[in-house]
């Protein structure tokens, strides 16, 4: 039963470590960025946002219904902050649904994931 809880305080803690990533890499100034953004972009939007829908739908299952909610709002939202705060960003809709559907994704794979990591003994 420790270990359980340890390994779900685990996720909640990974969840927030790459939540702080995104926004990190969300609110970079375009000429501080080093990647060269092509279509690739979207693949990464869409990576970023299914680690955040997997760690946060296996940390919080009972949360998963708002985690689909929340997710493609937040990202929606840094979209917006880019569009106008952040100096060589800008706003693109294909990065929001990137991001609602990498959402979506992650949190459907938690299900599986919870079954994985938690197997009653």
């Amino acid at each position: 039963m420790i270990n359980q809880i340890l390994l779900v305080r685990a996720v909640q803690t990974l969840f927030f470590l790459a939540l702080i990533v995104v926004v990190i890499a969300t609110v970079i100034p375009a000429p501080a960025m080093q990647v060269a953004i092509t279509w690739n972009d979207k693949i990464l939007h869409f990576i970023a946002y299914l680690g955040l829908g997997l760690l946060g739908g296996t940390g919080w299952p009972e949360r998963r219904r708002s985690l689909l909610i929340l997710m493609p709002l937040f990202g929606l939202a840094l979209e917006f902050i880019q569009g106008g705060l952040i100096p060589g960003r800008s706003f693109d809709w294909f990065d929001a649904v990137a991001n609602a559907v990498g959402a979506y994704f992650g949190v459907m794979i938690s299900l599986v994931a919870r079954r994985i990591l938690f197997v009653p003994a």
